[in-house]
């Protein structure tokens, strides 16, 4: 189970990696939404789960307590990551329509590919 997760981390990092690296100012903003759900879900392997142990829960004595830091971490990462993206969609928005362009290298003065 878990080197299925490192697997999809890496793929998710790769593919936000590559559309960071794009001229598109949408595929920008997609990829570092992709960046966030890669950091969730890292934040998520750091729990101990062994074969053993298939629960996030603290056990002490007669009670079983189910640890409510990676949760609430986690929560706090997907709210934030939701609020940068929306943030900067609407700035992507509002560059397009002030410019009416779409690309990177036009806005920051680079030659346009034709």
């Amino acid at each position: 189970m878990n080197i299925i997760l490192l697997l999809t981390i890496g793929f998710l990092v790769f593919i936000a990696t590559y559309m960071i690296l794009s001229k598109n100012l949408i595929r920008i903003v997609i990829g570092i939404a992709i960046f966030t759900h890669a950091g969730n879900l890292i934040i998520m392997s750091m729990g101990e789960y062994t074969s053993e142990k298939t629960e996030p829960l603290i056990v002490t004595g007669q009670e079983d307590f189910v640890d409510p830091l990676l949760q609430a971490i986690v929560l706090t990462a997907i709210v934030i990551g939701f609020a940068i993206t929306a943030f900067l969609l609407v700035l992507v928005y509002r560059t397009f329509k002030v410019t009416k362009e779409d690309e990177i290298n036009v806005l920051t003065g680079g030659e346009e590919d034709e």
